[in-house]
């Protein structure tokens, strides 16, 4: 690679493609071959009329460069109502649509060829448009949503595949957008479609797309359990205490029995031990051999954690800390004119108060669980029948983390 052949610059980038381009050239490759050429036709004549530049045609993709962000979404919107014209003018079956997805970002030009993340990101955000539609991330809704006349809907933080962090996305709402019109053709039979595969292929290319968003949300659900900063708090004091106790009765024996006796004192400690001693005098006397005390001691285990729990890391004084902790930072996450408003502090309230029910719901989960492996161990141990309770637990702790983390679907009434 000539060094001088190659520089770095800012641009915004569209990318698009075709939606369900195999099926279409599997039906009538000729008709597909003709209509993409006339369509690519009208998209680089509408790029370069928004002082936009060309760059690559490569099998169904279109890439551009502009210089400026308004002149590509204003490209972009100009060849969806193109298209859709050209579109409304063929059979269904033989529709034509383009996704279209545009960000801002550094790009590395050899030649005429861009790369970087810049175009990456662009090439994700366009599959996650509607057909017929455009997606666009934040750095350039920032820069467009005060200068043109459009409609935007935010999709929430997007995993995009090969880039590291998740991405702000919105949809751009077009005028008489028919994106839900396509939706509901989705779920129909189409009486004028050529064969039943394509509907066979059409589903399975929505669900190869939702299983790859399922995995990634999957991979950031394990990634922020275990980066969350209070989470991991949390646990790095309650190992702290442990192995400060493991610690202290392992080392001097003088510290050993003071450890014991300030054990003895605490009122937790002494109810479990009176509790367990009760119960295994009832076991003893009535069905000695088959030790069942151990269940209900196990469960009032369960109670002392939770209580614990709650006293040491979840009292009002420590929730209220936390909760301002994480209200400046949802607000540190929003735009500047909507965090000053009454409506950007009700939002940042609310979305602290769900992140400490999800917070308590997985200490909780924790400690259940760790309360029905033992029980698991002490009733059955080669019947291993806790993974049940824990893996289907699990999915719905995932999902409470997902309506947190603003990653499901919103349903529209």
């Amino acid at each position: 690679m000539n060094d001088e052949d190659v520089h770095r610059k800012l641009a915004a980038i569209f990318h698009s493609d075709v939606v369900g381009y195999s099926k279409l050239m599997a039906d009538d490759e000729m008709a597909t071959i003709d209509t993409i050429s006339e369509y690519r036709d009208v998209m680089a004549k509408l790029i370069r009329q928004h002082r936009g530049r060309v760059v690559d045609t490569s099998g169904d993709n279109v890439l551009a460069e502009f210089s400026s962000v308004v002149d590509a979404m204003q490209s972009a919107v100009s060849i969806q109502k193109e298209l859709k014209v050209r579109n409304s003018k063929l059979p269904k079956h033989r529709w034509m649509q383009f996704r279209i997805g545009i960000n801002i970002g550094e790009v590395i030009q050899e030649g005429e060829r861009i790369y970087g993340d810049g175009v990456n990101i662009a090439a994700r955000l366009e599959s996650l448009a509607e057909p017929g539609g455009i997606c666009v991330s934040r750095v350039a809704y920032d820069q467009i949503e005060s200068k043109l006349p459009l409609g935007y809907e935010y999709i929430g933080e997007q995993p995009l595949k090969n880039i590291s962090k998740p991405l702000h996305a919105y949809r751009v709402v077009l005028e008489d957008d028919d994106a839900s019109e396509t939706k509901k053709e989705k779920g129909e039979k189409d009486s004028e479609t050529k064969d039943d595969g394509s509907h066979r292929e059409f589903r399975s290319e929505g669900f190869e797309e939702s299983f790859i968003k399922v995995k990634g949300h999957i991979k950031d659900f394990a990634k922020e359990i275990k980066e969350d900063e209070h989470i991991g708090e949390t646990f790095n004091q309650v190992k702290g205490r442990f192995r400060h106790f493991a610690d202290e009765i392992s080392g001097d024996p003088e510290k050993r029995r003071q450890v014991l006796r300030n054990l003895t004192k605490d009122r937790h400690v002494r109810f479990i031990f009176g509790v367990a001693f009760f119960f295994f005098l009832i076991n003893a006397l009535t069905s000695f051999g088959r030790w069942w005390f151990l269940y209900p001691v196990v469960s009032i285990g369960l109670g002392v954690y939770l209580h614990w729990m709650k006293v040491s890391f979840f009292s009002p004084e420590q929730t209220e800390i936390l909760r301002q902790k994480l209200i400046h930072k949802e607000l540190t996450r929003m735009d500047h004119d909507i965090r000053g408003s009454k409506h950007g502090m009700r939002q940042a309230e609310k979305k602290a108060d769900d992140r400490i029910r999800f917070y308590n719901h997985l200490f909780i989960y924790v400690g259940v669980n760790i309360f029905l492996i033992l029980i698991n161990l002490i009733s059955n141990p080669f019947n291993w029948w806790f993974p049940f309770p824990l893996i289907g637990w699990g999915f719905g702790l995932f999902i409470h983390w997902m309506k947190v983390s603003a990653r499901l679907p919103e349903q529209k009434g």
